[in-house]
Protein backbone atom coordinates (compact mmCIF):
# COMPACT_ATOMS: atom_id res chain seq x y z
CA UNK A 1 0.00 0.00 0.00
CA UNK A 2 1.75 3.16 -1.29
CA UNK A 3 1.66 5.93 1.80
CA UNK A 4 2.92 9.11 2.64
CA UNK A 5 3.80 10.81 6.01
CA UNK A 6 3.83 14.51 6.72
CA UNK A 7 3.71 16.90 9.42
CA UNK A 8 0.58 17.99 10.95
CA UNK A 9 -0.67 20.34 13.90
CA UNK A 10 -3.74 18.38 16.17
CA UNK A 11 -5.79 20.70 18.78
CA UNK A 12 -8.40 20.70 20.82
CA UNK A 13 -12.11 21.11 19.84
CA UNK A 14 -13.92 23.28 21.76
CA UNK A 15 -16.39 21.76 24.55
CA UNK A 16 -16.09 18.52 23.27
CA UNK A 17 -13.05 16.19 24.28
CA UNK A 18 -13.92 13.12 22.15
CA UNK A 19 -12.77 14.37 18.90
CA UNK A 20 -9.60 16.53 18.03
CA UNK A 21 -9.13 18.56 14.78
CA UNK A 22 -6.04 18.18 13.02
CA UNK A 23 -4.87 20.44 9.91
CA UNK A 24 -2.08 18.87 7.48
CA UNK A 25 -0.97 22.01 5.28
CA UNK A 26 -4.27 23.59 3.87
CA UNK A 27 -6.64 20.96 4.81
CA UNK A 28 -8.69 20.05 7.50
CA UNK A 29 -10.26 16.80 9.51
CA UNK A 30 -11.77 15.73 12.72
CA UNK A 31 -10.24 12.93 14.44
CA UNK A 32 -12.53 10.96 16.53
CA UNK A 33 -10.58 9.66 19.45
CA UNK A 34 -12.96 6.82 20.58
CA UNK A 35 -13.30 5.47 17.37
CA UNK A 36 -11.84 2.24 18.75
CA UNK A 37 -13.79 1.08 22.16
CA UNK A 38 -10.07 -0.74 23.10
CA UNK A 39 -8.38 2.67 22.86
CA UNK A 40 -10.37 3.64 26.48
CA UNK A 41 -8.45 0.50 27.78
CA UNK A 42 -5.28 0.40 25.62
CA UNK A 43 -5.31 3.92 24.33
CA UNK A 44 -1.55 3.54 23.20
CA UNK A 45 -3.15 1.42 20.50
CA UNK A 46 -4.60 4.15 18.28
CA UNK A 47 -0.93 4.59 17.45
CA UNK A 48 -0.45 1.94 15.58
CA UNK A 49 -4.03 1.05 13.54
CA UNK A 50 -5.40 3.39 10.34
CA UNK A 51 -8.03 5.67 11.59
CA UNK A 52 -10.63 7.27 9.20
CA UNK A 53 -10.52 10.77 9.42
CA UNK A 54 -13.67 13.46 8.29
CA UNK A 55 -12.80 16.32 6.31
CA UNK A 56 -14.10 19.74 6.85
CA UNK A 57 -13.39 23.07 5.52
CA UNK A 58 -11.38 26.10 7.31
CA UNK A 59 -14.58 27.97 8.36
CA UNK A 60 -16.00 25.01 10.36
CA UNK A 61 -12.00 23.87 11.69
CA UNK A 62 -11.60 27.85 13.05
CA UNK A 63 -15.63 27.49 14.48
CA UNK A 64 -14.58 24.61 16.21
CA UNK A 65 -10.96 25.78 17.69
CA UNK A 66 -11.08 26.31 21.38
CA UNK A 67 -10.98 30.45 21.53
CA UNK A 68 -8.00 32.22 22.02
CA UNK A 69 -9.25 33.92 25.40
CA UNK A 70 -9.89 30.32 26.95
CA UNK A 71 -7.46 28.49 26.16
CA UNK A 72 -5.47 29.16 29.48
CA UNK A 73 -8.27 28.14 31.36
CA UNK A 74 -7.45 24.25 30.94
CA UNK A 75 -3.74 25.26 32.42
CA UNK A 76 -5.72 26.77 35.32
CA UNK A 77 -8.34 24.13 36.04
CA UNK A 78 -5.58 21.74 36.56
CA UNK A 79 -3.95 24.22 38.78
CA UNK A 80 -7.67 24.83 41.11
CA UNK A 81 -7.18 20.62 41.53
CA UNK A 82 -3.82 20.31 42.70
CA UNK A 83 -4.45 23.11 44.76
CA UNK A 84 -7.43 22.09 46.96
CA UNK A 85 -5.56 18.43 46.73
CA UNK A 86 -3.98 18.81 49.82
CA UNK A 87 -6.59 20.62 52.26
CA UNK A 88 -9.41 17.76 50.60
CA UNK A 89 -6.62 15.18 51.77
CA UNK A 90 -6.43 16.42 55.33
CA UNK A 91 -9.92 16.83 55.27
CA UNK A 92 -10.56 12.92 53.84
CA UNK A 93 -8.03 12.08 57.11
CA UNK A 94 -9.58 13.91 59.40
CA UNK A 95 -12.59 12.20 58.78
CA UNK A 96 -11.42 8.50 58.75
CA UNK A 97 -10.02 9.23 61.47
CA UNK A 98 -13.16 9.61 63.12
CA UNK A 99 -15.10 6.98 60.97
CA UNK A 100 -12.11 4.36 60.28
CA UNK A 101 -14.20 1.52 61.48
CA UNK A 102 -17.85 2.79 60.87
CA UNK A 103 -18.25 1.11 57.08
CA UNK A 104 -18.35 -3.04 57.51
CA UNK A 105 -16.19 -4.17 54.80
CA UNK A 106 -18.73 -6.00 52.74
CA UNK A 107 -20.36 -2.83 52.41
CA UNK A 108 -17.08 -1.12 51.62
CA UNK A 109 -16.28 -4.08 48.74
CA UNK A 110 -19.75 -3.79 47.52
CA UNK A 111 -19.49 0.26 47.16
CA UNK A 112 -15.61 -0.29 45.86
CA UNK A 113 -17.69 -2.01 42.87
CA UNK A 114 -20.50 0.91 43.01
CA UNK A 115 -18.22 3.46 42.41
CA UNK A 116 -16.52 1.64 39.47
CA UNK A 117 -19.27 1.43 37.83
CA UNK A 118 -20.29 5.31 38.17
CA UNK A 119 -17.24 6.10 36.26
CA UNK A 120 -17.64 3.43 33.49
CA UNK A 121 -21.43 5.06 33.33
CA UNK A 122 -19.73 8.36 33.15
CA UNK A 123 -17.28 7.51 30.83
CA UNK A 124 -20.31 6.40 27.96
CA UNK A 125 -22.46 9.47 28.75
CA UNK A 126 -19.50 11.53 27.61
CA UNK A 127 -18.66 8.97 24.68
CA UNK A 128 -22.48 9.64 23.70
CA UNK A 129 -23.13 12.55 24.79
CA UNK A 130 -19.48 14.09 22.09
CA UNK A 131 -21.03 12.30 19.67
CA UNK A 132 -24.32 13.70 19.87
CA UNK A 133 -23.26 17.12 19.81
CA UNK A 134 -21.33 16.46 17.21
CA UNK A 135 -23.51 15.20 14.98
CA UNK A 136 -25.95 18.48 16.13
CA UNK A 137 -23.12 20.48 14.38
CA UNK A 138 -21.91 18.11 11.77
CA UNK A 139 -23.41 15.13 9.87
CA UNK A 140 -20.04 12.92 10.32
CA UNK A 141 -21.79 10.22 7.93
CA UNK A 142 -21.83 12.80 5.00
CA UNK A 143 -18.44 14.37 5.24
CA UNK A 144 -15.55 12.86 3.25
CA UNK A 145 -13.25 11.30 4.92
CA UNK A 146 -9.01 10.13 4.75
CA UNK A 147 -7.89 7.11 5.84
CA UNK A 148 -4.45 7.83 7.69
CA UNK A 149 -2.02 6.77 10.60
CA UNK A 150 -1.55 9.24 13.61
CA UNK A 151 1.74 9.90 15.80
CA UNK A 152 3.06 12.02 18.10
CA UNK A 153 6.66 13.36 18.01
CA UNK A 154 8.78 12.56 20.70
CA UNK A 155 8.03 15.36 23.02
CA UNK A 156 4.30 14.06 22.42
CA UNK A 157 4.91 10.50 23.05
CA UNK A 158 6.49 11.77 26.59
CA UNK A 159 3.30 14.27 27.23
CA UNK A 160 0.85 10.95 26.50
CA UNK A 161 2.78 8.58 28.70
CA UNK A 162 3.21 10.66 31.51
CA UNK A 163 -0.57 11.81 31.15
CA UNK A 164 -1.93 8.23 31.32
CA UNK A 165 0.32 6.72 33.69
CA UNK A 166 -0.05 9.49 35.83
CA UNK A 167 -3.99 8.91 36.07
CA UNK A 168 -3.66 5.55 36.36
CA UNK A 169 -1.54 5.95 39.32
CA UNK A 170 -3.26 8.06 40.92
CA UNK A 171 -6.39 5.83 40.24
CA UNK A 172 -5.10 2.81 41.79
CA UNK A 173 -3.73 4.89 44.68
CA UNK A 174 -7.10 6.48 45.37
CA UNK A 175 -8.92 2.62 45.66
CA UNK A 176 -5.90 1.74 47.91
CA UNK A 177 -6.87 4.59 50.00
CA UNK A 178 -10.36 3.84 49.86
CA UNK A 179 -9.94 0.72 51.23
CA UNK A 180 -7.76 1.26 53.62
CA UNK A 181 -9.32 4.38 55.49
CA UNK A 182 -12.68 2.95 54.68
CA UNK A 183 -14.10 6.43 54.03
CA UNK A 184 -17.05 7.09 51.62
CA UNK A 185 -15.31 10.74 50.65
CA UNK A 186 -12.63 8.65 49.46
CA UNK A 187 -14.51 6.66 47.10
CA UNK A 188 -15.64 9.92 45.78
CA UNK A 189 -12.51 10.91 44.89
CA UNK A 190 -11.79 7.46 43.40
CA UNK A 191 -14.92 7.54 41.32
CA UNK A 192 -14.09 10.66 39.88
CA UNK A 193 -10.24 9.88 39.44
CA UNK A 194 -10.93 6.48 37.19
CA UNK A 195 -13.39 8.72 34.78
CA UNK A 196 -10.53 10.27 34.51
CA UNK A 197 -8.33 7.93 33.87
CA UNK A 198 -11.19 6.33 31.27
CA UNK A 199 -10.77 9.81 29.31
CA UNK A 200 -6.72 9.80 28.91
CA UNK A 201 -7.78 7.88 25.68
CA UNK A 202 -8.72 11.26 24.48
CA UNK A 203 -5.52 12.64 25.14
CA UNK A 204 -3.19 10.20 23.60
CA UNK A 205 -2.43 12.65 20.89
CA UNK A 206 -1.78 15.72 22.52
CA UNK A 207 -1.94 19.24 20.81
CA UNK A 208 0.51 20.14 18.56
CA UNK A 209 3.13 18.44 16.08
CA UNK A 210 1.88 15.09 15.02
CA UNK A 211 3.16 12.65 11.86
CA UNK A 212 0.64 12.26 10.06
CA UNK A 213 0.97 8.85 7.44
CA UNK A 214 -2.00 8.99 4.64
CA UNK A 215 -2.65 5.43 3.61
CA UNK A 216 -4.16 4.47 -0.21
CA UNK A 217 -7.80 4.38 -0.24
CA UNK A 218 -8.92 1.29 -1.03
CA UNK A 219 -11.06 0.68 -4.36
Amino acid sequence: MDVVTIIGNVEHMYKNVRYKLLQVDDTYYLLDMDRLAWSIVFPFIYWFVPHPVYQIDKATYESLKIPDEQRGGRIWGVLAIAGISVPLGRLIGSISDQYIDAMPYVFMMIMFIVFIDISICIRLFVHCSSNRKMNNRIRLDTMPKRNIKIRPTIIGFFKAFLLYFSFLGISIFAGFLYVELKDFLAGVCFAWLVTFSLLSNTFIIPPGSVKVTYLKDDN
